[in-house]
C-alpha cells in the first residue's frame, strides 16, 4: 500500500533507523545548553518589537539584618538608548526576594516575568517600583513606556 505520492508508509525498520539517527546526532552534535530558552526569548522580543536593555553593572552589597550573618543584596542596572532601569534585589525570607527598582522613563507599571510564562506587575510611582515578596529564581523585567518601544531586560536571578 502507498500514499498518493507513491511512497510506502514507515514500518518498524524505518522507525528504528530514525531513532538510531536521532541518538547519533544527539551524541555527536548535541543542542547547546540553554538554546531553546534563548530562541524563545528572541522570538518574544521579535514579536513585541521590543528593545532589549543591556546589563550595565552587577555589584554586590552586604546589608545587616536581624541575623548574625549579613544578607547579600544585588544591584543591577540595565540601559538602552532611551531608558535606564536599576534594581536592587535582596532576600525577603521564605524563599522570596524583595525587588526595589527605579526607572528613568514614564511608565504606569513594570512587569516581572518568568521564563515559564508567569508574571506579576507593580505600579510605578515617581519612577520607583517595588515587588515586596516574589519567589526567587530567574526573571526579567518588561517596561512599556507610552509612545515608545517596549523594553525587556535580560534574565537575571532573584
Amino acid at each position: 500500500m502507498s500514499d498518493e505520492l507513491g511512497l510506502a508508509p514507515l514500518d518498524e525498520v524505518d522507525m528504528r533507523l530514525l531513532e538510531d539517527l536521532r541518538e547519533t546526532v544527539d551524541r555527536l552534535d548535541p543542542c547547546p545548553a540553554g538554546l531553546p530558552d534563548r530562541v524563545k526569548f528572541a522570538l518574544t522580543v521579535q514579536a513585541l518589537q521590543a528593545e532589549v536593555a543591556e546589563l550595565i553593572g552587577r555589584p554586590m552589597a552586604l546589608t545587616r539584618g536581624g541575623d548574625e550573618e549579613p544578607d547579600q543584596t544585588m544591584t543591577v542596572t540595565f540601559s538602552t538608548d532611551s531608558v535606564s532601569i536599576m534594581v536592587t534585589v535582596g532576600p525577603a525570607g521564605d524563599g522570596t526576594a524583595r525587588v526595589d527598582g527605579w526607572l528613568t522613563c514614564e511608565a504606569d507599571e513594570v512587569q516581572l516575568a518568568r521564563p515559564d510564562g508567569t508574571s506579576e506587575t507593580a505600579a510605578v510611582r515617581e519612577g520607583r517600583f517595588v515587588f515586596a515578596a516574589v519567589p526567587t529564581g530567574p526573571a526579567y523585567l518588561v517596561v512599556h513606556p507610552p509612545g515608545e518601544r517596549t523594553v525587556i531586560t535580560p534574565t537575571f536571578t532573584l
